[in-house]
């Protein structure tokens, strides 16, 4: 009989045990990241980075990623296709927060998720405004803005005009695709101050011939060319919502051909512009943005605070990146900070 109670009770442990974990992994907190850009696409990769460093350690956190792919494939039936099932996981997943990551995925699903009872939405990478998501009439939406560094660009381009031949305000202009991050970009770019750089504004193509022509004969119109959006300019003139990714322009083969053919200094806007061939670049710091949104989500699930107590911010930090065999042959010396910043951040390429 005592044999017979001891197995009982052996039994009844191990099978409460069980359903503890059973219970724990079923109902651990959810986060759901979704991404709008593919895992190869390094903004992608270090807004992750970001993230990872609050909630790697995390393992009492269930997080699920999605990756959307838009910049490889931006056909509207493809967009369409593309928002339906992200929708579709994050209703089946019904995560208790959404980190949406840069605008197509605001745009295309978790907009659809405004003032949702469980689901509270971090959004990360927005360079325009959130009201064309209704976000500013949402009680369920917190984030972060991306916002291009103008004090920064406007010290770098200072540095180069005081040891170079420019004479008087230097002239910058922004060149770029026709994507709605670019357009969205220069409405925030145009309402900074500049000062004592002149914003010439913004230029966008629909194909590298294009902007090939208008790189050639840049000097007339600014001192500084500044990239950020390539990767949907097209190689021909065909209908362009026709045109799938093979037809598009190497990122690479874009901003090496434009710094190797500028007859003015080229600048990017984004940290992985010098990795795709600019001589120098200042961006918005994806693991700034990864931080702030793993450390809202993580307030919100261990209900340190409420979705109103987390205000809305904006990007603060910037990554310096270079590639000094660029700035070598246009003869420009740098302080020895700005090398030594990219060097830190794993963003100088020889």
């Amino acid at each position: 009989m005592g044999k017979n109670i001891k197995i009982f009770f052996m039994g009844a442990f191990f099978v409460s045990l069980l359903s503890v974990v059973l219970w724990s992994s079923t109902h651990r907190p959810r986060i759901m990241v979704l991404h709008s850009y593919s895992t190869d696409y390094i903004w992608t990769q270090e807004v992750d980075v970001g993230l990872d460093r609050v909630l790697g350690d995390k393992s009492w956190i269930d997080i699920r990623r999605n990756f959307m792919e838009t910049k490889k494939h931006s056909s509207k039936d493809y967009l369409r296709r593309a928002g339906i099932s992200a929708r579709n996981v994050i209703e089946n997943l019904e995560p208790d927060v959404l980190i949406a990551v840069d605008d197509d995925a605001q745009e295309l699903a978790a907009r659809f998720f405004i003032n949702h009872p469980r689901i509270k939405i971090i959004f990360v990478g927005v360079n325009g405004s959130i009201e064309p998501y209704g976000y500013d009439r949402a009680n369920n939406v917190t984030g972060i803005y991306e916002r291009k560094p103008v004090r920064a660009l406007v010290e770098m381009m200072q540095t180069i005009a005081a040891s170079s031949e420019i004479e008087g305000k230097p002239r910058a202009l922004f060149i770029s695709d026709k994507s709605l991050s670019s357009e969205r970009d220069h409405n925030y770019m145009k309402t900074e101050n500049w000062d004592p750089v002149v914003y010439n504004g913004h230029k966008s193509f629909d194909t590298f011939t294009e902007w090939k022509e208008y790189v050639l004969d840049s000097a007339k119109e600014t001192d500084f060319l500044l990239i950020g959006g390539y990767r949907r300019l097209y190689r021909d003139n065909r209908v362009i919502d026709e045109i799938d990714k093979g037809q598009t322009v190497s990122a690479k083969e874009v901003a090496t051909w434009t710094e190797e053919h500028s007859p003015v200094p080229v600048l990017g806007m984004n940290i992985f512009n010098a990795s795709d061939g600019a001589m120098v670049s200042i961006g918005v710091s994806p693991y700034e943005q990864g931080e702030v949104a793993a450390n809202m989500a993580l307030d919100l699930i261990s209900a340190r605070k409420t979705i109103d107590e987390i205000p809305i911010q904006t990007s603060k930090q910037y990554v310096v990146s270079m590639r000094r065999s660029a700035l070598d042959k246009r003869n420009i010396k740098l302080p020895n900070v700005f090398e030594a910043f990219a060097r830190s951040t794993n963003n100088y390429i020889p």
